[in-house]
């Protein structure tokens, strides 16, 4: 799931990357156009210039209809740096025709300003679609181009090498030392920009990563319990299982079953909402772990992943509020129409085993154990003692602060041996 959530948000953005180079594509296009037409040495160069801006232009309706659609994403990719590739072969061929084409010394293609920094741009451009394959795949092409037109040069009789710079600079002849140096510099700046690339990604799922944790926590634990786990180094949900103390909570709507047989599936659905989100916001708010979800009832746990000393304490405050909550809820309802419901809520201290639990697609953050069961035994037991809440003894003596208690006598437990104190508020 994680991997999905992750995959899938870097997808979207490589989409919207490609989008923004087929923009700029469009864009240099249009002004490569304006300025030829402005500026070109020849009609056949406003021609041709004009031509290949033209079918440029063209190509971003299959390319948009793709993104769009989310289809051959890496193939649209890899086509507009071809494209982009074809348009830097041809547009020094046509500078060098529209000066005189073969009248002119071929070291013109090779020392004309403009054809580096097209390179440059069109590394840059690609640097942009946040996959590191496009600057890689784009600086080899260039670096590759510009060898050609260099051995182009080099093929031509009249073509003379020097070592002299100025000479390059100034005069007809071509400073290898000097195309050599260049030629390196732009392929260490080109891996330069894919390795920041990588980085960038990196990142990006690094965080996409941190935020499917933070989602995946937010699920069971409150934001003060979250905030902690993730400040350790390691992840909560790799951790093995481990047996420590903790306080259980364990409640049922009462009759809820029976009330919704006649209701509409969103009706009850509706009802459960409404009733997990302010029951859930009272357990976060005490510092509690949202176990699961049993239809209409609540498991929570004080205490795992990490204790805070006075874990029996919260647990109980938790169910006093919870029972508080439901009066306010009833009330509600009540003025819409709705029946009233009641909950019953058993507590219990005592050892349990935490952890994950499933398989490896699916893991459960969990609490098992004597302590789980009697919890939920003591919530059943609410409607035959007529109490709201039944608290064990074991966690009114685990409680650091105890509010005013009663004692409802010592009973025995279906499916434990011996009997229990039990207490209630």
């Amino acid at each position: 799931m994680q991997l999905k959530n992750t995959e899938e948000l870097l997808v979207r953005r490589e989409v919207r990357a490609l989008i923004t180079v087929m923009v700029l594509r469009v864009v240099y296009s249009t002004f490569m156009a304006a300025g030829t037409l402005l500026v070109g040495k020849s009609d056949w160069e406003k021609a041709v210039a004009t031509t290949l801006a033209g079918l440029v232009i063209l190509s971003v309706w299959p390319f948009w209809m793709a993104l769009r659609r989310r289809k051959w994403i890496l193939g649209v990719g890899i086509s507009g740096l071809l494209l982009d590739l074809g348009v830097y072969l041809m547009m020094p061929v046509i500078w060098y025709n529209s000066v005189g084409g073969s009248t002119v010394l071929p070291a013109y293609i090779v020392k004309h300003p403009n054809v580096m920094a097209l390179g440059y741009l069109l590394v840059i451009f690609h640097s942009a679609a946040g996959r590191p394959l496009y600057p890689v795949l784009a600086t080899m092409g260039v670096a590759a181009l510009q060898a050609s037109y260099l051995l182009f040069a080099a093929a031509d009789p009249r073509t003379e090498f020097s070592s002299d710079f100025v000479a390059h600079m100034t005069g007809s002849s071509i400073s290898l030392e000097f195309m050599v140096s260049n030629l390196f510099t732009f392929l260490g700046c080109g891996m330069a920009l894919a390795y920041l690339v990588r980085l960038n990604r990196k990142t990006l799922r690094d965080a996409v990563t941190r935020e499917v944790d933070n989602a995946r926590l937010s699920r069971y634990f409150s934001p003060s319990v979250q905030t902690a786990i993730l400040e350790q180094s390691a992840d909560p949900f790799a951790e093995k299982g481990m047996r420590k103390d903790v306080a259980v909570l364990f409640s049922d709507l009462r009759g809820f079953t029976a009330l919704s047989e006649n209701q509409s599936p969103e009706t009850v659905l509706q009802w459960l909402r409404e009733y997990h989100s302010a029951m859930v916001e009272i357990i976060f708010r005490h510092g509690g772990t949202l176990d699961k979800f049993l239809g209409d009832g609540i498991l929570a746990v004080f205490g795992a992943p990490s204790s805070q000393g006075d874990d029996s304490d919260r647990s109980l405050r938790a169910a006093v509020e919870m029972q508080l909550a439901l009066k306010r809820w009833n009330l509600d309802r009540l003025e819409r129409g709705l029946p009233e419901f009641q909950q019953g809520i058993g507590l219990h201290f005592g050892p349990a085993t935490v952890g994950n639990v499933g398989v490896e697609e699916r893991l459960e953050y969990t609490v098992i154990g004597d302590t789980v069961n009697v919890a939920s035994r003591l919530q059943g037991m609410c409607k035959d003692l007529k109490k709201d809440t039944l608290i064990s003894g074991a966690l009114i003596e685990a409680c650091q602060n105890l509010p005013a208690v009663e004692s409802v006598g010592r009973h025995s437990i279906r499916g434990r041996e011996g009997s229990l104190d039990i207490f209630t508020i």
